[in-house]
C-alpha cells in the first residue's frame, strides 16, 4: 500500500515575496534563494532517507507570488520548524521583538508559536533529548 513518508515541502502564498522571504531571513535565520522563473523564493533543506541513507533535496520551503487577494485572518495555515534549542531561540526571537504565544513542554517535545509578516502561524519544535 503506498503511504505518506514526510513532507515534501511547504508553500506559502504572499502578496509581496520580498518581504516576507526577507522576514524569514531576518527573523528565523532561513536564507531564501530567487527562483526568478516564478516570482518565487525558496529554501532546500537536506534530509536522509531513513531506507536508503541517501541523501535528499527535500523538503522545499516556498514562499510564492499569490495569485488572488488573501484573506486578512483565518487562513488556516501553519508550518511545524525544528529547532535545536527552543529557549535559546526564543531569546534571539525576544530580541528582534519577537513575541511568543505560550511554550508548552510534555513527553512530545518543547512548543511554541509565532506568526509571520503575513500573519501565518509557524510552531518551533525541539524534540525530546535534542
Amino acid at each position: 500500500m503506498a503511504s505518506i513518508r514526510g513532507i515534501g515541502g511547504a508553500f506559502i502564498h504572499s502578496e509581496d515575496v520580498p518581504a516576507l522571504a526577507a522576514w524569514y531571513r531576518d527573523m528565523l535565520g532561513i536564507e531564501m534563494e530567487l527562483y526568478p522563473e516564478a516570482g518565487a523564493q525558496f529554501k532546500v533543506f537536506h534530509t536522509r532517507d531513513p531506507e536508503t541513507s541517501n541523501m535528499l533535496n527535500s523538503p522545499v520551503f516556498s514562499i510564492m507570488p499569490a495569485k488572488e487577494k488573501l484573506a486578512a485572518s483565518g487562513r488556516g495555515f501553519e508550518i511545524n520548524l525544528r529547532v535545536d534549542d527552543l529557549h535559546a531561540f526564543i531569546a534571539q526571537l525576544a530580541a528582534k521583538g519577537i513575541t511568543v504565544e505560550k511554550v508548552e513542554e510534555g513527553e512530545y517535545g518543547k512548543f511554541t508559536w509565532i506568526r509571520d509578516l503575513d500573519g501565518n502561524r509557524i510552531e518551533l519544535y525541539e524534540e525530546p533529548g535534542a
